[in-house]
């Protein structure tokens, strides 16, 4: 079940939101993603009673989150890199690096990528931005419009 290093292992009990490059958005449970698969199953949390196999190259990224409701009321964080909050990943900082990122869709985020390759169709990605809701996103390098490396 673990992939990946030690910040790419999915554990069930993480909430992922799946979405998708044509807008849809899941949001569920699963216990079989791997960056390195070209497809995984997710259990929804609403809706559909069945588990839905989703497949990487449709997505946009798979946001790992702290709730599925969200943080509606919470503003962006300024265009910069912080710290990454979260305990379990700030190792990241010590060998991630710092990038900047705009979506297809217009969506903009600040941290750090890690285990960046330039083969791979994606990456795991850390947000610095305190307060949001995302822990970490599985990006798929397609849905992107920029990606800027902001160290040396």
């Amino acid at each position: 079940m673990g992939i990946v290093g030690f910040a790419g292992e999915i554990f069930f009990e993480d909430k992922v939101v799946a979405h998708f490059k044509d807008g849809r958005v899941v949001k569920g449970h699963t216990r079989d993603f791997s960056p390195v698969r070209r497809s995984f199953t997710l259990q929804p949390y609403t809706g559909e009673s069945g588990p839905v196999a989703v497949f990487l190259d449709e997505l946009k990224a798979v946001f790992h989150v702290r709730t599925f409701e969200g943080n509606p009321g919470h503003a962006r964080y300024k265009d910069e890199i912080g710290a990454i909050s979260e305990e379990r990943f700030a190792k990241v900082m010590e060998h991630g690096r710092k990038v900047a990122l705009q979506f297809a869709d217009g969506e903009r985020l600040w941290g750090y990528a890690e285990s960046y390759e330039e083969d791979e169709p994606g990456f795991f990605f850390f947000p610095t931005d305190p307060g949001d809701n995302n822990l970490r996103i599985y990006v798929v390098k397609s849905s992107l419009r920029e990606m800027v490396f902001l160290d040396h």
